[in-house]
């Protein structure tokens, strides 16, 4: 029974607190406080509007430079790629060019001490000869 009573009276507070703040509201003074409410939401939602724009443009500026960056690196790494590709191929080409001479010239020399080394073991041969020969 206690609880019923406990809930109609906070009912009835509930009510009555309702039916005061409906008065007042309704009321010269309450209709002044509505309206300086209002014109406050109004602003504050003005400004938070204008906020958002102004940092919705600040977003798409910087973006666009972003952008504008990035496609400037892109076109930079490409260059970079170019230009190393092709500086790779005339250094292979010269490489390739040097390689063979260098070749041809180390060929040349290998024949020189192979035959060098064949005349110094026919002298040390013949010599060799001449010593077992006369014992």
């Amino acid at each position: 029974m206690k609880d019923r009573t406990r809930e109609r009276i906070a009912l009835g507070l509930g009510l009555f607190a309702g039916a005061a703040i409906g008065l007042f509201l309704n009321s010269d003074k309450g209709r002044k406080i509505r309206h300086d409410a209002g014109e406050k939401v109004n602003e504050m939602s003005d400004k938070a509007r204008e906020e958002f724009n102004h940092l919705s443009e600040e977003a798409r500026m910087k973006a666009e430079k972003l952008s504008k960056e990035v496609t400037e690196a892109v076109g930079r790494g490409r260059e970079f790629v170019t230009t190393t590709g092709e500086t790779f191929k005339e250094k292979a080409q010269w490489l390739k060019g040097t390689t063979e001479e260098k070749l041809d010239v180390v060929n040349k020399d290998f024949r020189a001490g192979v035959d060098y080394a064949l005349k110094n073991i026919k002298e040390r041969a013949k010599e060799l000869k001449k010593v077992t020969t006369k014992s």
